[in-house]
């Protein structure tokens, strides 16, 4: 018998189930067989009926299809455990099929397409085609049923035709029919079905499918219980839009035959009206239970015009009273902002409400994996009274997760060229440095040796040679390499053995972290070769497998996603058996395979007594207090359909079609159906960049147009929409708005205390501690930048630039940095006499410099430039030999103590490719005080070389003085910020402390000036945040000429 129970409460249905229920179905142990949607609706109907009967147990809870094969399994002989016509398993048989080059070249649309395509194309085609075999099979029946009895001329029944007769052909039309011939020659067989089956609260299902539980209620007893939101009969309601589209159609005399009801179930209830069509034409046995919502607040009255069938322009408006939030619409700047805002809105529902609970709550979002890694930085890092219960309601192993993305990049590096980017990227999983016992100390050490060795790409000289490219080895992974280890055996010679250039690690500590990397790099390249040619399914499982022992290693606690990866692994090879895939794939077939399996998602907890957050697919009719559809973008909702050109369905849709953006409306209209208190709407409505205006949904204009009609006498924009601020410090949450609030209080503004400046990093001096000794080093560190010091040496604060991200190709010419070091290298070599040619040969193997007449340039530049630093030279210098000399000066309680370099008769030399900056000043004007110390010194001048200029700093006599006042200021400096900028300081002292203007300039940065003010320096920004516009007011104006002063009067510049 069939039985049909309506309602539009899915409470109600339950009961309905319940009572259904207390009726015994046969066999004391034998399972109560219940088809639903979606796990969602399994945990929500286990607690329901746990409730109402103190035990919910032995229940079956079956998708449809599995409902299907469990009667074919059930009844008849020889009915295998797995469907082999899924998606999955006729893909694999397609791309067997299109290999068959004689049925190809029959048809031209496919010959066209595959013609000199490499197999990837082909699976591409065999997957397409493998989703919609699949679709066809429960949707086009008759389609698959003509092709198997007759041939056609359309290449895509002949394929399905040849795939029929060359392997399994046992799919569910067959069975369904074998099945009813079973039971004409076997009336008792009837008896092995279950007593009892349930359908509940299923939408969406094929004509077919709801033929088939018709002929099986023969049988047995089938009850399909069907959520019905309305107790009208609105099977032929039509919108507004069909409505005119008919009109246009058949002409206005038509109209009069049209009933548009209710306009929200009219609009957004198309997949229901189908559904609800299908099922009346069924043969059975009817019951009805409605409760129409209270209308106190605008959701109920607006539920109760849906269940009323009432056209809400025609009937009497909503009075809307103060306390109604039953709606609510927030228009934020962007994702992390509405997930910011459903935060506080959460935490304020739960202060005003304390019989609200977590579990009380349901959040959907359309595109939950866009939105989980900002779930996870607001709502996991809440702690104390801010802190929310929440778990996901999907589990999957999505691309971006760390293991699989890490296990993807493995699997993508046979196609690349291994270049340093790639290759260090996978150091930064913790679990693969874990695996070669690497920790983040070693990581930065092996960043270092890529730069200083100047690693590309390529794993040797050999594998560059065999790409017919005219490089040499010294950029290639073991090039490198071989130069670090003969680096450990040799030391640092600055000569070449073998041509290959030893390169000190330059700490002996280090030696275990270059074996581990040369370990892992050796793993990678021997990777390469593994993953090369093509293999069976079965033979990637086990290399796979394989790659996840050698590369990965999680603790006990951490193996769970690990088990996962190698179950989604493990399904290649099943669903390939299934298919019957005899032939061997290359990497890329089965890597394309693998990630769309990885895309999957499988339900997790949807009843955890958390907030839960799932997919609006998912759960959306489960009812709940509070209702929550967050990211409702116009461009994420509803979706697009994936229908293509291969898709025959589009050509000729037939009622009961799958329609993407027709379920994704009903999927909202049933989740405003399943709120009870509330219903709440966000979505990115404004562009966190530009503030320009992005519209919402559809169905979220359309909701607020009922709003608009059935809250007569309300202004919808300030009763039912709060828009955001961009940020969550915005003063507008502060200023007592009810509707603009946060519960962060770490977000206070410190502007909202009073007007006045930012608050200043140091409210009051570090602690002195005594200064017993310092070298000179130090100090002109300090002087070159004292808030640099104070940061990173009293507050551990480091906010150096990065190098950036590794080289991925060649240097075709040097940077600035890397031609600095290639002159200073060229002028060591001119000093110490070293040929041009030998030279050169040092640089290449180096492996800074491009192959041929790339990097012959570079160094032909740099040597040019270190002949006019050396000519410089050798005119003040002659042929005096450079000396150092040791000297310790005691000022007060402190020495200062440092190694002079350089040192000849003639003068102090300093050299620099940069010339006299402020800083190179600094640094020479340093050590030029400590000569002028030395009693016995041959000389108390200093000269600095650069390339256009000579600075000549001359003796001096307060010597003692000028170092005192260093000592005492490197004290300050290391317990407050010391405003003294060298760049400015330079150009203030240089104009006679005459105007602050100039020096401005260079602070703040001139307009149309090339270099940056001075005041971006990310150690001044910081310690100065309070002050920036007005830095050089001040101590500024006494510090500049105390430290510049002396060294401008001591300086005379001339022409190089």
């Amino acid at each position: 018998m069939l039985y049909l129970h309506h309602s539009n409460q899915l409470e109600d249905l339950s009961d309905q189930l319940s009572e259904t229920l207390k009726t015994s179905s046969g066999a004391v142990m034998s399972p109560e067989v219940v088809a639903i949607p979606g796990a969602a609706i399994s945990e929500w109907l286990t607690i329901y009926l746990a409730r109402r009967h103190g035990v919910s147990a032995n229940m079956q809870w079956l998708l449809p299809a599995r409902l299907l094969w469990k009667a074919f399994r059930d009844v008849l002989p020889n009915v295998p455990d797995t469907n082999a016509f899924s998606a999955d398993a006729l893909s694999w048989r397609i791309l067997q099929e299109l290999q068959d080059e004689e049925f190809v070249s029959r048809y031209s649309q496919l010959s066209r397409y595959l013609d000199q395509g490499d197999l990837h194309k082909h699976w591409q085609l065999a997957r397409q085609m493998g989703r919609l075999f699949e679709q066809y099979l429960v949707f086009r029946p008759d389609w698959i049923s003509h092709w198997e009895v007759q041939k056609t001329e359309e290449w895509q029944g002949a394929l399905w035709r040849q795939m029929m007769s060359r392997g399994d052909s046992e799919h569910w039309l067959h069975l369904r029919k074998a099945l009813f011939d079973f039971f004409k020659k076997n009336p008792e067989a009837g008896q092995k079905l279950p007593t009892r089956i349930s359908l509940f609260a299923l939408t969406g299902l094929s004509p077919e499918f709801l033929n088939l539980m018709s002929n099986l209620a023969d049988h047995t007893d089938i009850h399909i219980y069907h959520l019905n939101f309305s107790h009208g009969f609105w099977a032929d309601i039509v919108s507004d839009r069909e409505r005119a589209r008919l009109i246009a159609r058949e002409g206005e005399d038509i109209a009069i035959y049209f009933d548009r009801g209710n306009r929200l179930l009219a609009s957004m209830g198309r997949t229901g009206r189908q559904h609800l069509s299908q099922l009346l034409e069924l043969n059975a046995l009817e019951t009805e239970s409605y409760s129409v919502p209270h209308r106190s607040s605008l959701l109920g009255h607006i539920q109760a015009d849906i269940t009323e069938l009432r056209d809400s322009s025609i009937h009497g408006a909503h009075e809307v009273t103060p306390e109604d939030h039953s709606i609510q619409i927030h228009i934020c700047h962007g994702p992390m902002r509405e997930i910011e805002v459903l935060h506080d809105q959460l935490l304020d529902a739960f202060q005003r409400d304390a019989s609200l609970t977590p579990a009380d709550v349901r959040i959907f979002i359309p595109r939950l994996s866009d939105y989980a890694p900002f779930i996870e930085t607001v709502f996991g890092a809440a702690h104390g009274t801010r802190h929310i219960p929440w778990t996901l309601a999907e589990s999957s192993l999505p691309v971006e997760s760390g293991m699989t993305k890490a296990f993807m990049s493995l699997l993508e590096l046979p196609d690349t060229r291994l270049d340093a980017q790639r290759i260090s990227a996978l150091l930064d999983f913790y679990f693969i440095r874990r695996r070669f016992g690497l920790d983040d100390v070693d990581v930065d050490t092996i960043s270092g040796w890529i730069r200083q060795l100047g690693i590309v790409w390529g794993y040797d000289a050999q594998h560059v040679d065999d790409l017919n490219l005219n490089l040499r080895g010294v950029h290639t992974w073991r090039g490198g390499i071989d130069r670090l280890l003969l680096g450990f055996g040799m030391g640092d010679l600055g000569e070449d053995v073998s041509g290959v250039m030893p390169v000190s690690p330059g700490d002996s500590s280090a030696a275990r972290a270059l074996g581990q990397w040369r370990t892992f790099i050796e793993a990678l390249i021997n990777l390469q070769s593994l993953m090369s040619g093509q293999h069976a399914v079965s033979r990637w499982v086990g290399i796979f497998n394989e790659l996840l022992d050698q590369f990965f290693f999680f603790e006990e606690q951490e193996s769970d996603a690990l088990v996962r990866l190698r179950q989604q692994i493990a399904t290649l090879a099943s669903d390939a058996a299934l298919a019957g895939l005899e032939m061997s794939l290359p990497l890329s077939v089965v890597r394309s395979v693998l990630k769309e399996k990885l895309k999957t998602t499988s339900s997790g907890r949807f009843m955890s007594g958390a907030v839960t957050f799932a997919n609006l697919a998912q759960g959306r009719c489960v009812p709940a207090e509070r209702v929550f559809l967050v990211g409702m973008n116009a461009t994420d909702f509803p979706g697009r359909d994936n229908s293509h050109g291969l898709d025959q369905m589009t050509l000729n849709p037939r009622p009961g079609d799958r329609n993407r953006r027709d379920e994704d409306r009903f999927a909202f209209l049933e989740a405003l159906m399943s709120a009870r208190q509330s219903f709440y709407v966000s979505y990115s409505g404004l562009s966190a960049r530009d503030e320009s205006v992005q519209p919402p949904s559809i169905v979220v204009n359309e909701l607020l147009e009922e709003i608009k009609v059935v809250s007569v006498g309300t202004d919808i924009e300030s009763r039912w929409i709060t828009r955001h601020a961009s940020q969550p410090f915005s003063r507008r949450y502060f200023e007592g708005a009810p509707s603009l609030f946060t519960y962060a209080s770490e977000m206070t503004p410190d502007h909202l205390a009073g007007p006045g400046a930012p608050v200043p990093l140091f409210k009051q001096a570090l602690p002195m501690n005594a200064l017993s000794q310092v070298s000179t080093a130090r100090l002109i560190e300090f002087f070159v930048n004292p808030a640099r010091t104070l940061l990173r040496d009293e507050l551990n604060i480091t906010l150096d630039h990065s190098d950036g991200m590794l080289p991925i190709k060649e240097p075709m010419w040097p940077n600035y940095r890397a031609m600095r070091k290639l002159v200073e290298q060229a002028v060591s070599s001119q000093i110490g006499g070293e040929e041009k040619s030998r030279f050169q040969m040092r640089a290449k193997l180096g492996g800074m410099l491009a192959a041929g007449s790339a990097g012959d340039l570079a160094l032909d530049t740099a040597w040019a430039s270190a002949e006019r630093l050396c000519r410089a030279m050798v005119k003040i210098v002659g042929d005096n030999i450079f000396e150092s000399v040791t000297a310790v000066h005691q000022v007060d309680d402190c020495t200062i103590s440092g190694v002079l370099e350089n040192i000849t008769p003639a003068g102090q030399i300093f050299w620099s490719v940069d010339g006299a900056t402020p800083w190179n000043l600094i640094r020479a004007w340093g050590q030029h005080l400590l000569l002028n110390i030395l009693e016995d010194s041959p000389t108390r001048c200093s000269f600095l070389i650069g390339s256009e200029e000579i600075v000549r700093f001359s003796p001096i006599d307060d010597t003692s003085e000028h170092l005192s006042v260093w000592v005492a200021l490197y004290q300050q400096g290391r317990t407050r910020p010391l405003p003294f900028f060298p760049r400015s300081a330079l150009k203030f002292v240089e104009g006679n402390e005459a105007s602050l203007k100039p020096a401005y300039d260079i602070w703040l940065g001139a307009d149309y000036s090339k270099s940056r003010g001075e005041a971006e320096d990310p150690y001044f920004a910081l310690a100065f945040r309070d002050n920036i516009e007005h830095a050089l007011d001040g101590e500024f104006e006494k510090l500049a000429p105390l430290i510049f002063r002396p060294m401008v009067n001591a300086m005379k510049v001339v022409t190089a």
